[in-house]
């Protein structure tokens, strides 16, 4: 099974930019969240992940991954036949990396997945200067991993060297008073359990602080220049409070309940604050001077780099409709509770999600499609919602679409009747 392979401007590793960097199968954002995010079925262990990777510049590009230990009739079920040789070939494991570091960085991180994993599983106690080390570890290898989240480079090429620094044996960094340097993080997790799509791997993909990172059950905000935060700091609408930050001075590891509504909610901000950051042209620029800057150790200027960010294309601006999939689940399933007699509210569904806001948002879109004449056929709920009659029921798109599918596999069944008689 083939692992990411990210251009880079050299081989060094990249912590100790000393090395070779010869270490395979990197995780940027540790297994033990990882498991927990893409689990097919809830099993959290290695390499039974199915990971849905979206590239917001490059379609193209998204791909679903299967770990190795996914059971066989799930991917048969997913794709709708057995993988063939050139799928298997194509199933990139986007969750690790190669050649990214080198042997004994890739233990030295093992250190702080080791301490967080007996905090996470078991409730054991974290050392608050283990628990800093291991979500600024996190936030950097997201980073340059381009895992959604893309930092100031003089926030990553600092983090590096702290990392580089105090990465030692658990007592060393324990029993440490070195500096290590003026973050903050809050840290929040989910209240219950994650089911099947709630969660991910998403990250703020503007370079600056804050940065938000959602892994697994728990929402991460990092600060830079925590000992000038005031005593309360809002962050997509909620409040934090300075004594509810950590760092590695504080005494305890500090965690603040989410509901799966907040959940949902960062989830969508997260995705919604990063849509029209960079056009395709402009990313690839922006990862080619990153490389530049790692290699070098010295960052560029933040005037130097927007205004070659302004000679590019920027993104272009599309029009879309917010989360038009979950209203046509939301529909779908609307349909099968009346066809048994029953009541449906999908603003109560726990699977969908869906809110009021949403609704507003996904009328607001429909009515933008609406006004530029853009067909509202392909979308749920917009005869209901819009209030017009001149739209088909979905019910009837929906029909249509299955009488089709059904035609075009009946036609490649024949196809292959006539095929097998030759």
């Amino acid at each position: 099974m083939k692992n990411l392979v990210i251009p880079r401007n050299d081989d060094r590793c990249a912590l100790c930019r000393i090395a070779k960097a010869n270490e395979t199968g990197s995780h940027m954002v540790p297994n033990l969240l990882t498991a927990v995010a893409f689990s097919f079925d809830g099993k959290y262990k290695r390499d039974r992940e199915i990971v849905e990777k979206y590239h917001k510049n490059a379609p193209d590009s998204n791909s679903v991954h299967y770990g190795r230990n996914v059971a066989a009739d799930k991917v048969t079920a997913d794709l709708g036949h057995e993988m063939t040789d050139e799928e298997l070939d194509n199933n990139i494991n986007t969750l690790c990396y190669d050649y990214i570091f080198c042997k004994d960085c890739e233990k030295r991180f093992g250190v702080l997945e080791t301490a967080f994993g007996d905090y996470y599983k078991t409730g054991k106690s974290l050392h608050p200067r283990l628990a800093y080390l291991f979500w600024l570890s996190v936030f950097w290898r997201m980073s340059i991993g381009y895992m959604g989240l893309f930092m100031d480079a003089r926030d990553e090429l600092d983090i590096r060297g702290i990392l580089d620094k105090n990465l030692k044996i658990r007592e060393e960094i324990t029993g440490s008073t070195e500096k290590m340097g003026d973050y903050g993080y809050a840290v929040f997790r989910l209240d219950g359990p994650l089911l099947k799509g709630d969660s991910g791997v998403f990250g703020t993909n503007w370079s600056r602080s804050p940065y938000v990172i959602l892994v697994a059950d728990q929402v991460v905000v990092l600060f830079t220049n925590y000992s000038k935060l005031h005593k309360k700091t809002i962050v997509f609408g909620y409040e934090i409070d300075k004594d509810n930050i950590n760092t590695y001075r504080k005494d305890d590891y500090i965690e603040l309940e989410m509901s799966i509504e907040e959940l949902y909610d960062f989830k969508k901000q997260i995705v919604e604050s990063t849509y029209d950051v960079f056009g395709r042209e402009q990313e690839e620029m922006a990862r080619r001077i990153r490389e530049m800057e790692r290699t070098s150790g010295k960052a560029c200027s933040k005037k130097d780099f927007y205004a070659i960010m302004q000679l590019l294309k920027p993104r272009e601006k599309k029009m879309r409709v917010r989360q038009a999939y979950r209203f046509r689940a939301a529909y779908v399933k609307m349909l099968e509770a009346r066809a048994r007699g029953e009541e449906y509210d999908f603003l109560k569904d726990r699977e969908l999600m869906l809110t009021q806001d949403d609704v507003n948002n996904y009328i607001e879109d429909l009515n933008n499609f609406k006004a530029r004449g853009i067909s509202l056929v392909p979308f749920a709920f917009a005869r209901e919602f819009l209030h017009d009659d001149s739209i088909p029921p979905f019910e009837d798109t929906l029909a249509a679409a299955k009488k089709h599918f059904e035609s075009e596999h009946e036609n490649a069944m024949n196809l292959e009747e006539i095929w097998s008689d030759d």
